[in-house]
């Protein structure tokens, strides 16, 4: 993914600590990337990279908002 490609407030899949979660983007961090909520954790992430988001989270119809990441896609 670009850097401009990027936008606050969405959900993105990103590869924290070696797996795979659901991040939503905050903000921009004032050291450089962007500063993100783990959805499944609640945990702040930061994220220096564009590279490290794989895809935007979309919402099918007749999902969850809950479901799991792999049935959202």
């Amino acid at each position: 993914m670009l850097k401009s490609q990027v936008e606050i407030g969405r959900e993105y899949v990103v590869k924290v600590s070696g797996s795979l979660t659901r991040v939503k983007i905050k903000g921009e961090s004032p050291y450089g990337g962007w500063e993100g909520v783990n959805v499944t954790t609640g945990r702040a992430v930061r994220i220096k990279t564009a590279g490290r988001l794989r895809r935007p989270v979309t919402e099918e119809p007749g999902f969850a908002r809950t479901a799991p990441w792999y049935l959202v896609d």
